[in-house]
């Protein structure tokens, strides 16, 4: 079997990005709310996103560089501390697509989309009314790596989960069978996660007893 070797210092930057966003996939996406210093609302899909920490619980998303500044998310993010990230499921895909467009700053994506918030419990970004799981952070630091295409690694704390309540399994998890995630592939190309399978982990899970004093929730 023949492998194409791709040296990351011998490729440039706009192959390196093609590479990763092929070989990580799927990935989730994080569809951030966001509010500038002059109260208008911003929304964005980032699918460079993850968990740093589950306890406390802490979050990232990677945004990347607009014009050599700030992309309107991480500058508000920064400015105003509070924002939201909803989980992107099978229905809402074209809105979440259409709020990746490059719109010019202060433009109210919620309103150019027609999309319906509620106001948000603890930070001043508003909630995408009837999204299945919404979750309030609350800003801690920013990363920012590269020289000539910048990245900006922006790590907050879930303050407040919204969960629909059909979703709840066992009064614990969210039920993937019914959220129906989307997820984010290379290129324009993203997947429905309908086959879902399990098996049991060969160790005892955090959800399940704490990692170093063995006790069980």
């Amino acid at each position: 079997m023949e492998y194409r070797i791709f040296n990351s210092d011998e490729i440039d930057h706009q192959q390196c990005y093609r590479l990763l966003i092929g070989s990580i996939v799927p990935r989730p996406i994080a569809w951030v709310s966001s509010m500038d210093e002059d109260g208008v609302p911003n929304l964005a899909p980032f699918s460079f996103f993850s968990i740093v920490s589950h306890y406390p619980p802490l979050v990232s998303i990677t945004v990347g560089e607009k014009e050599k500044g700030h992309k309107d998310t991480s500058a508000n993010i920064a400015a105003t501390k509070g924002y939201v990230i909803h989980t992107v499921t099978k229905g809402w895909e074209h809105q979440m697509n259409e709020s990746a467009a490059a719109l010019p700053r202060h433009v109210n994506e919620f309103e150019t989309i027609g999309i319906e918030t509620v106001p948000s419990d603890l930070v001043n970004a508003p909630r995408i009314k009837d999204c299945p799981v919404a979750m309030e952070c609350e800003y801690q630091q920013t990363l920012d790596f590269g020289d000539d295409w910048k990245t900006y690694v922006v790590i907050g704390k879930v303050l407040r989960w919204h969960v629909r309540e059909d979703l709840m399994l066992d009064d614990k998890y969210v039920n993937p069978h019914l959220l129906k995630p989307i997820g984010r592939l290379g290129g324009p190309r993203y997947c429905h996660t309908d086959d879902i399978f399990e098996m049991q982990a060969p160790y005892v899970q955090p959800d399940i007893a704490h990692p170093n004093t063995g006790e069980k929730n």
